[in-house]
């Protein structure tokens, strides 16, 4: 009895040390010390960034139109009326021409107009005069008379015409006399003044800017080089963006957008995207003229930008210069009642029993299973009726999740566990591969292993005793199940030493 209490005892003693062997080892409650930390977020912060799921572009508000008012040829400006950067209305008052100047051009072309009417009567008088001599002249005399006459014929002809253009001159004038004001064709803002196509110091310049360019908002505002004033359209406004060529692509023509303030995020404008134009390329980098250089200088990760253009539902509110920027229009704006997750977050929600991986009130990662209710196929979300508040923390789905695993809301401290699946998945490549089968290790043949005489003898599987068919055999026997009889022909190690060859027996 008291051999069977010491030995009860060992026993006891031998698996308390294993039990605390295998525990420290991590065989038991691996799950809760797993050295994992899944990445968990709040609900109220996943729905709260809607704006940030979206691809989004800068842009700038900029005119529908650009009028141009140049100078009419030999016209002098008298007075201007506007300054660089303020606002006009359609006909407004821009600029006076001088009257002085059109007043003598008048008199100067009237004096022209008088004198070639005196020049054709006197060259009348002279045709009339040679007519009447020509006809007492010789016969010797008569072809010089007739020279004589057709030429000035000629320049009477010459002389007509002459009149002709000046009275034309003198009538553009007198109109021009009565039209010395030049007023706004739109309404607008005046965007440059080019004040070095004026020609006299009294103008009324000396209190305003020569240019005003919006460079910085992307609107170098190109303009003629006859241009005198550049206005700038208002109230009908549209948006300018940039694309790369990385992602032109993902501009698409009379797709829906809005138009978001940079300033606040609930100042929302509704549009319609236009096309990208391709023809006018932009590079940032004056080193490289085929893309923009990046931060680092390096020309190598440079690309070229190309403009687009949004027309806007109504720009009120909007200011010519304003950055904005740009959305595709995926009802993001629109209010929905309830608690709306991303489908990419819930699991199985195909089937009855839908769950996400939510942390419990002690951060351990558990699957909390969730009713759901509608599904928005725009937005890919579906509504929670039961399950999550927005004060529940979640995390994207992962195979590699254990149930139990601690959870961290700070990125930085939780496992990459995408880079773990795909190194599990052989870099996402192929599949894992199935591990090899171990192969027996047969021992190296010194040459003392007796050779037998034959080796084609046949043998029945009848003839093998039971209990000496091991595991592999028999296996081995289901793998060949496809052979046409019953049959195995059982070969045993034929390795020879090198150079050493079977002879068959009675042949020596």
């Amino acid at each position: 009895m008291k051999k069977r209490i010491l030995i009860l005892l060992g026993i006891l003693i031998i698996g308390g040390a294993a039990g605390g062997v295998c525990w420290k080892l991590g065989f038991f409650g691996q799950e809760q010390e797993s050295g994992e930390t899944a990445y968990v977020t709040e609900i109220s912060q996943i729905t709260g960034d809607v704006a940030g799921i979206a691809n989004r572009y800068a842009g700038v508000v900029e005119p529908q139109k650009t009028e141009e008012v140049e100078l009419e040829n030999g016209r002098k400006v008298k007075t201007v009326k506007v300054k660089t950067g303020e606002e006009v209305k359609q006909g407004q008052l821009l600029f006076e021409y001088d009257l002085t100047s059109i007043q003598e051009d008048l008199e100067e072309t009237q004096l022209d107009l008088d004198r070639l009417k005196n020049e054709a009567a006197s060259l009348s008088e002279q045709i009339a005069t040679l007519e009447k001599e020509k006809k007492q002249a010789e016969k010797d005399d008569q072809l010089s008379y007739t020279i004589e006459i057709e030429t000035n014929k000629m320049n009477l002809k010459k002389n007509e015409y002459s009149q002709k253009s000046k009275q034309a001159e003198i009538t553009k004038l007198q109109n021009t006399m009565g039209n010395t004001e030049v007023r706004s064709p739109i309404d607008g803002v005046i965007q440059k003044i080019d004040t070095t196509k004026l020609t006299t110091d009294d103008s009324g310049m000396d209190d305003m800017d020569q240019d005003m360019s919006y460079s910085d908002t992307g609107m170098t505002g190109e303009s003629s080089q006859n241009a005198f004033i550049t206005i700038l359209s208002t109230g009908a406004y549209r948006i300018k963006g940039t694309v790369n060529e990385m992602n032109v692509g993902s501009i698409i023509e009379g797709e829906p957008v809005i138009i978001r303030s940079r300033v606040d995020e609930n100042q929302v404008w509704k549009g319609t995207m236009g096309s990208v134009d391709r023809e006018s390329t932009n590079s940032q980098s004056s080193s490289n003229a085929w893309g923009m250089m990046d931060a680092s200088g390096d020309s190598q990760t440079s690309s070229t930008t190309y403009p687009f253009y949004v027309e806007l539902q109504s720009s009120e509110g909007l200011m010519l210069g304003q950055h904005v920027y740009i959305e595709p229009d995926e009802g993001q704006e629109e209010k929905k009642e309830g608690l709306w997750i991303s489908e990419f977050y819930i699991v199985d929600a195909d089937t009855n029993s839908p769950y996400v991986w939510a942390a419990d009130k002690d951060k351990r990662l558990v699957k909390k299973s969730v009713i759901l209710g509608q599904y928005d196929e725009t937005l890919g979300e579906y509504e929670i009726v039961e399950g999550l508040t927005k004060k529940d923390c979640i995390a994207y789905p992962s195979q590699l999740y254990e149930e139990g695993m601690k959870t961290t809301t700070n990125s930085a401290a939780a496992t990459d566990f995408t880079a773990l699946e795909m190194e599990n998945t052989g870099n996402g490549d192929e599949g894992a591969q199935p591990a090899e089968a171990p192969v027996e290790e047969i021992p190296a043949d010194d040459g003392s292993a007796e050779i037998p005489e034959t080796v084609s003898e046949e043998i029945s599987a009848d003839d093998i005793p039971a209990e000496e068919v091991t595991e592999e055999e028999s296996i081995s026997s289901d793998m060949g199940s496809g052979m046409e009889d019953s049959m195995v022909e059982m070969v045993p190690d034929t390795s020879l030493p090198e150079n050493e060859v079977l002879v068959p027996a009675g042949d020596e």
